[in-house]
């Protein structure tokens, strides 16, 4: 399912438009749902989406194809199933360690604990994703002071993901990325449209089965491998729970293989977005009070982060920042989730 962004609002250029989920719902109403559970991170489950929310990409080469969608639909408001809200345990980094090819000469960013948090410096931060990617990046933007030490280039591109590399490759331009900017910091949020089948040994799998999550921890594992291996940590950022069941359940599959590939890797980290964006008992919810006020931190559309959404999560992220790679960094003006 494309992940479409709409115009843009005012001060904020377009970056595509969002698929309106919304305007199917009325052919779905006489529709079962279809609600997964999905479990720990050891153990894979099948997830099949719903038919509103399949892909809807180009044709693919002999890389990728789209599965024949589910026919279940989901409903609104129901609460799915969590994801991890972290990586799974991994063994104590070694001192100070720092990716291959670190060119990170005044960049203070490091996993290794030290007794205080030090200065940022100078450190370039490489932000790639889907367009829940680019809502995250537009509220960074906003909430990074000019003199944080953070430099943040925005690479996100609407619409895509690392099924189909027909349609956009992901680690050649991360490859051509890397070797521009050269960032101490590739900070990721993809993949709301990977609920998609993909060909693996010249057979379409359907998206959620083993096979498909074997051959999918692979790309995201790759993925990471490749921006570490040219000297950056990577933050991979979960995607939030979602408004359609079916839906929901399939990202929550994902959001397990995200923090997998992360724990893989000792210059990744993974945070969860799940619990941060899910109403106590409800799950989903686009209204919440924001620092004590109403606003609306889900679009409509079920999907993305509203205006307030943006700020509420890169607050977080910031703050993760800070706290994971022991820097002194905070946002301007936090936007924090006082009540629902």
């Amino acid at each position: 399912m494309p992940l479409n962004r709409p115009p843009a609002r005012s001060g904020r250029p377009a970056w595509g438009l969002r698929l309106l989920l919304g305007g199917v719902g009325a052919g779905l109403v006489a529709v079962a749902v279809a609600v997964s559970t999905v479990p720990a991170p050891s153990q894979p489950v099948a997830v099949a989406p719903p038919a509103s929310v399949a892909p809807n990409l180009p044709a693919t080469t002999t890389t990728t194809s789209t599965a024949p969608p589910s026919t279940s639909a989901a409903g609104s408001g129901a609460k799915s199933a969590t994801p991890p809200t972290s990586a799974p345990p991994t063994t104590a980094p070694a001192p100070d360690p720092r990716p291959p090819g670190w060119s990170g000469a005044g960049c203070a960013l490091s996993l290794t604990s030290r007794p205080a948090a030090a200065p940022v410096g100078h450190c370039t931060v490489l932000e790639i994703g889907d367009s829940l990617g680019n809502d995250l990046g537009w509220g960074l933007r906003r909430h990074l002071s000019p003199a944080s030490g953070l430099h943040l280039i925005q690479a996100d591109v609407s619409s895509t993901g690392l099924v189909d590399r027909s349609f956009y490759d992901w680690p050649a331009h991360l490859a051509t990325d890397l070797h521009r900017y050269h960032p101490q910091l590739v900070l990721a949020s993809l993949g709301g449209n990977d609920e998609q089948g993909m060909v693996i040994d010249g057979s379409v799998q359907a998206f959620g089965t083993p096979a498909w999550q074997r051959a999918y921890l692979g790309e995201v594992t790759a993925l990471v491998r490749e921006a570490t291996d040219a000297g950056a940590y990577v933050l991979w950022v979960g995607l939030p729970v979602m408004q359609q069941p079916g839906f929901s359940a399939g990202i929550a599959t994902l959001d397990t293989l995200y923090a997998r590939a992360a724990a893989a890797d000792r210059y990744a980290t993974y945070l969860s977005t799940w619990e941060l964006f899910s109403r106590p008992g409800v799950g989903f919810a686009a209204d919440a009070e924001v620092n004590g006020a109403s606003a609306q931190v889900r679009e409509r559309d079920g999907v993305h982060y509203g205006y307030a959404g943006e700020d509420v999560v890169a607050t977080y992220v910031i703050r993760h920042l800070a706290a994971s790679f022991h820097v002194r960094l905070a946002p301007q003006s936090p936007a924090v989730i006082t009540g629902w």
